[in-house]
């Protein structure tokens, strides 16, 4: 994508100069294996290398919390000792001796004594250690133990990018999971696709399952920085634990638990601005006129009919030069802030975690912000020996402002010969007087002109018990409320003209969780058992309200006050519930710490399916064999290798609530003369609706080379989807318009590669690391209505994805030389020439070969929204203080459709403003955009309207410097670090006017644009 550089491209990259030039002394920091003080790094005050020397040391981890109970010992004798609660220890040694200092999941620090009594360690994490754990469905396995398919970030990953949802932070860090913005609008959702789609009406949304409740509500409620780590499981032998809820992935999320030690205080903020991303270059006063002038047949620069098509204050401002960007004025630079607190620690009976946080995004459009206020508390206390109980519970405010689109896209098209005031500076509600029912863009933004408000209040807790009944057996109870109470409000003004109305709707959703989980570990000779059993009910309560009245008489009020409306427009309410009850039992059996197998079973029982249908059962098998342990592969390069598949089954009830019971709705009749309500049917009842079911077989190979150094995995999919419930065509003779059946069927299939890198480890302070993630996924429909045929009227194709672009193919334009040629398709030089694609053979069947014709069976399926590959790129690079790190974001091979190139309806006569476009005249014979015409639209209009979506972004830029531990402790502080961070500003794609990103392939004036940051932030910790 063209770009230039912005005032604040060049503030943030003076910043990162100036950074790089203050590299102050820094506290010894230990990232290899073996690693050294370097004698410049240590208070000198004894000269006497054969006297032994006390140490006073202290043991922290990266970021500066210390250590209790790290094992400190001088190489080669009996002295040895461990750090306090406070990571502080004492011991003896000479000049010339080793200490080595260890502790389980930090890899060992080996230090030279010099002439030195005090000693600040910094222990990194062993990745390859901590690595061996994840968090899985019900509890956590060792990542080499896995049979599945599952990808995951931890929250180090994460708050590189500064963002209001973990999905955002997430994006280009997980194979085989895309992750798309919907549009730039302040808390927009964010749309996820784990494997792709594999319904065609029901949800495709996968299940968040947070400190093991499971949620599918708004995920914004949630701050991203009480996020430990988060896992995707991908494939059915890992989500068939969750059973019907899992049907489309599960995304696990792990909040932070306090650690064992004093209390440690942290806080975290950043301020920046936000820049909407976009080349929309529109046409100046002079171009406009030159475009006007040649739709209606004249010469570009000829103004001597401008009279007949533009108002005199136009011509009146052509003539003096002044013109309008309306875009300039409709946007402006936005704002994005984030603020923490957090105090987290323990004792060996209490941890806990406890933080509150605040977060505003203002966005590019006046009116939009969205702002949440939350309060984290994990706590967990050990009562006895045998028993402990906890409680992670988060609450939070949202406030959400949206604006109409109306500003924005009207700007677009406004005339640039007519300004928003008068020579007064009065607000104009229709500057331009030839358009006297077409309003000013900037109308909306008047004072009570137009209001749209959300505001939401959520309560999410699991509260929980865990009893230990001895070393194998475990019982653990959860039971998670989850509160959510909404409330949109609107309200439109009069300045355009019409009646003020406004409306309010309320809804208050409850639901809960409850699990009885039972574990069982045992360990004997080669054999490594665990087994999980589970009994779950969950149940969700619903019910909205809504008002709307007109003519309200005191503007101010907006939607306050509606009763006070001189009309109310309507009255609404309405409830559901549905439940759901659950078995589940799965076994995990490790045999000679290489041969692995995992069973499990799971029974979900719906309350929104018929009798006769309500309950199904979703089985899985997945198995492992790690060849890196056998003998032959002893002391090769290869450090680990396991290959592993799966098969399972998970379902979808993919309906609402009382959907299979049919429907009423209300009517009217004559009852004799009298006019009357009544009720008829409106959905037919379908008892044997059944469950959609999706299976999948999972292929797996992880490996490890040079000691782990480089590591991933590559994965194989097929998912098979089939009983989609879909709605069933039928004649209107039968009352109905459709039915809702079993019918069709979809497949998914790909490949998934993931690479892990330590590029360099260096003792003196260097490291390099390199995470890549590249997949693959082909979505095609495979079963429609009626076997194998299109279904054109829905865009449902078999063989193809199931959003699709369907239409005529654009194959130029008709240039002055092929004048006759066009005139036999019924077209002139300039117009758009369409490629014949298709004709019908002697049985009337279509042959795709041309017939010398374009009709509609020459439309053709252009692409999909679907990437043909997608894929991220992380490097980080540490040095001393310094922290770098690049996160490159590629989405190959989708189209889009540019609503910007609308050349529909009235848009491309010469009456509204446009972009600036390279179309066809006699002078210039291009083949992108046909010639503008006065006396109608281009035929075939819409066919210049799609892009290669294809993108490749530097989505992040993040570079930070942690502050010399000496420089911050004279404050009180433990750890110091300072960055500035660039999000979403660096896009290469061949669709150049806006950022091609968007999760449903269109572009345009409805379509808040996406924007960059840039950002500068602070991390402290007491």
């Amino acid at each position: 994508m063209k770009k230039k550089f912005t005032n604040y491209q060049l503030v943030w990259l003076l910043v990162f100069s100036v950074l790089a030039l203050c590299n102050n002394r820094q506290a010894s920091a230990y990232t290899g294996k073996s690693t050294a003080i370097q004698p410049s790094e240590l208070e000198t005050i004894n000269s006497n290398n054969a006297l032994p020397i006390p140490l006073i040391g202290t043991v922290v981890d990266q970021n500066n919390s210390p250590i209790p109970g790290a094992t400190v010992i001088v190489v080669g004798t009996t002295r040895g000792t461990v750090t306090d609660i406070d990571g502080k220890f004492n011991i003896d040694a000479t000049v010339g001796q080793v200490i080595r200092v260890s502790f389980i999941g930090f890899q060992s620090a080996e230090v030279t004594v010099g002439n030195q009594t005090t000693i600040n360690i910094s222990l990194q994490e062993d990745t390859s250690a901590l690595e061996e754990v994840v968090v899985v469905g019900y509890g956590t396995q060792r990542k080499s133990d896995l049979t599945g398919a599952i990808s995951s970030v931890t929250s180090e990953d994460l708050k590189e990018t500064p963002a209001g949802n973990f999905l955002e932070q997430s994006q280009g860090r997980l194979a085989g999971v895309d992750i798309v913005r919907a549009n730039g609008s302040p808390g927009s959702p964010v749309q996820i696709r784990i494997r792709g789609n594999r319904s065609i009406n029901a949800s495709n949304e996968p299940l968040y399952v947070i400190d093991g409740i499971p949620t599918n509500a708004n995920i914004n409620d949630f701050n991203p920085n009480d996020i430990e780590s988060m896992e995707v499981l991908k494939d059915a032998s890992s989500v068939a634990i969750y059973g019907s809820r899992g049907a489309n992935g599960v995304v696990l999320i792990t909040t932070k638990r306090g650690k064992t030690g004093k209390a440690v205080i942290s806080y975290d903020g950043y301020y920046g601005v936000k820049q909407p991303i976009e080349n929309l270059n529109l046409m100046d006063g002079n171009a406009f006129a030159a475009y006007s002038r040649i739709a209606r047949g004249h010469d570009g620069d000829d103004s001597s009919f401008d009279s007949n098509f533009l108002a005199p204050l136009e011509i009146e401002n052509l003539q003096a030069g002044r013109f309008t960007n309306w875009l300039d004025l409709a946007i402006q630079t936005g704002s994005q802030q984030d603020h923490q607190v957090s105090v987290s620690g323990g004792t060996d009976k209490v941890n806990y975690y406890v933080s509150g946080s605040f977060f505003k995004e203002d966005g590019y459009i006046p009116g939009t912000d969205f702002e949440r206020t939350a309060i984290r508390v994990n706590l967990e206390s050990k009562l006895t020996d045998k028993l402990k109980m906890g409680l992670s519970a988060t609450v939070s405010l949202s406030e959400r402002n949206q604006m109409s689109s109306a500003p924005f896209s009207n700007s677009l098209g406004y005339s640039p010969l007519v300004g928003p005031y008068d020579e007064e500076g009065n607000f104009l509600a229709f500057p331009n007087p030839r358009e006297g029912l077409l309003a000013n863009p900037l109308l909306n933004y008047q004072p009570y002109q137009y209001i749209d408000e959300t505001r939401g209040h959520r309560i999410f807790a699991n509260l929980y018990a865990e009893y230990q009944f001895n070393d194998n057996l475990k019982l653990r109870v959860n039971y998670g409320p989850d509160f959510n109470l909404s409330r949109r409000g609107t309200y439109g003004g009069m300045l355009d003209g019409n009646i003020n109305q406004g409306s309010i709707n309320n809804q208050m959703d409850f639901a809960y969780t409850q699990e009885n989980i039972l574990s069982y570990d045992k360990s004997f000779g080669n054999h490594d058992l665990n087994l999980v059993g589970l009994f779950s009910v969950q149940s969700s309560r619903f019910e909205t309200s809504s008002l709307s009245g007109q003519d309200i008489p005191i503007e101010k009020s907006l939607f306050y006050d509606l009763g006070s409306s001189s009309t109310i427009t309507g009255i609404g309410s309405s409830l559901g519930e549905w439940g759901l009850t659950s078995y589940m039992g799965r076994a995990n059996y490790r045999f000679d710490d290489k041969f692995l197998f995992t069973l499990t079973g799971r029974a979900d029982g719906s309350s929104r399916l018929a009798e006769g249908n309500k309950w199904a059962f979703f089985p899985a098998f997945s198995a492992g064999y790690i060849l890196s342990e056998e003998e032959l592969m002893q002391g090769s390069k290869i450090s680990f290798l396991k290959v592993r598949g799966g098969y399972g089954e998970v379902g979808n009830t993919a309906i609402s609530a009382y959907q299979t019971l049919g429907g009423l709705e209300r009517t009217t009749y004559v009852f004799g003369s009298t006019a009357a309500f009544g009720y008829a049917n409106n959905l037919i009842p379908n008892p044997d609706l059944k469950w959609e079911i999706s299976k999948t077989m999972n292929l797996g190979l992880d490996y490890g080379l040079f000691e782990d150094r480089i590591n991933g995995s590559l994965e194989y999919y097929i998912t098979n989807t089939s009983n989609l419930l879909l709605n069933r065509l039928l004649p209107i003779t039968s009352g109905y318009n459709s039915v809702l059946q079993n019918i069709g069927s979809t497949r998914n299939s790909g490949w998934e590669l993931s690479v892990n890198a330590n590029i360099i480890n260096r003792p003196a302070g260097l490291k390099w690391d390199v995470n890549m993630n590249v997949f693959s996924n082909k979505e095609q429909i495979t079963e429609l209505f009626d076997g194998e045929s299109d279904d054109v009227g829905n865009n449902w194709f078999i063989g193809e994805p199931i959003n699709v672009f369907y239409d005529f193919e654009q194959g130029g334009i008709w240039q002055l030389d092929e004048a006759d040629l066009a005139a036999d398709y019924g077209q002139q030089p300039g117009d758009i020439r369409i490629n014949d694609v298709n004709g019908r053979g002697e049985d009337g069947e279509l042959n795709k070969q041309p017939d010398g014709n374009i009709n509609s069976d020459d439309r053709k399926v252009l692409g999909s929204t679907v990437p043909s590959w997608s894929g991220g790129l992380t490097n980080r690079v540490s040095y001393k203080g310094f922290d770098l790190s690049v996160l490159v974001h590629a989405r190959m091979g989708q189209m889009l459709n540019s609503g910007y190139h609308n050349l529909g309806g009235n848009n491309w006569q010469g009456r509204y403003n446009a972009i600036t476009m390279d179309y066809w005249t006699a002078d210039n014979p291009t083949n992108a955009i046909p010639r503008p015409n006065a006396g109608e639209a281009p035929l075939y209009a819409s066919a210049v309207r799609y892009f290669d979506g294809s993108y490749i972004k530097i989505r992040n830029i993040a570079l930070g410097y942690n502050i010399n531990a000496e420089l911050i402790q004279k404050l009180g502080l433990t750890s110091a670090r300072i960055y500035s961070t660039v999000n979403n500003a660096f896009i290469f794609s061949p669709y150049s006017t806006v950022d091609p990103e968007t999760s449903n392939g269109n572009v345009g004036g409805g379509s808040p644009l996406t924007t960059a940051s840039y950002i500068f932030g602070i991390n402290l910790k007491f």
